[in-house]
């Protein structure tokens, strides 16, 4: 029998496995399973969302980071840290994001060489088109939980972050 990503192994499949492999916990397998075609389903959602507006998530929170931190602007280096990703990555992205014009490059008055990222006027409008859209998206997508089962989940979903041990 072949197997897909759309094929996804029940109970009954999973305690087969459990013959060969002991250490199978049938409800963990699931579990995972279950959150993984979840996460994929989100994803996918939200990324169609971001692509109508011309963003990737790390463009989008790249303006956000710009957006809360106005009227100052940032450096790379703490872009990078606050996007989780390398100096080279981060620079790539705002390389491209000052020639669709949504950033642009500055100095400082003390030190010319220092180069800083500021909002444009251009990516200020972008991002009071997309956020109404962003929130009504979001809104959607958790429409059938409570404000408790909301709040439930988030517990849950934080037992599950590496640092929550």
């Amino acid at each position: 029998m072949a197997f897909d990503f759309t094929d996804r192994p029940d109970t009954h499949r999973l305690e087969l496995m459990r013959k060969a492999y002991p250490d199978v916990d049938t409800q963990s397998v699931l579990t995972f399973l279950n959150f993984r075609a979840c996460f994929r389903a989100v994803a996918a959602d939200y990324q169609r969302v971001l692509e109508r507006f011309g963003l990737s998530e790390s463009r989008f929170l790249i303006l956000m980071f710009l957006y809360h931190n106005q009227p100052q602007a940032l450096g790379i280096t703490t872009l990078a840290t606050k996007l989780g990703a390398t100096k080279a990555t981060t620079s790539k992205l705002v390389g491209g994001m000052v020639k669709s014009g949504l950033v642009e490059k500055t100095s400082t008055a003390a030190d010319k060489r220092a180069t800083l990222i500021q909002m444009t006027h251009a990516g200020a409008e972008l991002l009071d088109r997309f956020l109404p859209v962003n929130y009504q998206a979001v809104n959607h997508l958790f429409r059938h939980l409570t404000h408790d089962e909301q709040v439930q989940l988030n517990h849950l979903l934080d037992k599950l972050l590496p640092d929550a041990q």
